[in-house]
């Protein structure tokens, strides 16, 4: 199952959906860890469950989350460090927004609007047949 979410996305159904899913001794495989969950506290809450449950959690760029002290505390620290890379860019984003406010009487917030020339609107057909 594969599926994107931002910070500020509460529901996840298809990641819901794996973790009633899972038995003991299945193996889940993550991407990274700071995708695992929204904040430490909920990531920690998940993989103790997941922990208990004897299911096999595996971060492509980490490896296996063991079940010891040692491996709790690096999951924890690394965790703990991806929630405040996270925060400083919000800190970042929302400054760089103010400032361009102030300074751009043309700032819009988003990305602009793509104008539709024969080569994008041939790619949208496409993607909306095949969908």
């Amino acid at each position: 199952m594969s599926e994107k979410y931002s910070e500020t996305t509460t529901t996840r159904p298809q990641f819901d959906k794996l973790v009633h899913l899972v038995e003991p001794n299945d193996t889940l495989i993550v991407t990274k860890l700071d995708r695992f969950a929204r904040n430490t506290r909920e990531a920690l809450n998940l993989i103790d469950s997941l922990l208990k449950e004897k299911i096999i959690i595996k971060v492509l760029n980490l490896g296996t989350i063991d079940n010891t002290p040692m491996g709790r505390m690096i999951v924890r620290t690394l965790l703990l460090v991806a929630e405040m890379e996270r925060d400083m860019i919000i800190e970042r984003t929302q400054a760089g927004k103010i400032f361009a406010k102030q300074h751009n009487p043309n700032y819009k917030e988003g990305r602009p609007k793509r104008k539709k020339d024969s080569r994008n609107q041939a790619i949208f057909d496409y993607s909306e047949t095949t969908l």
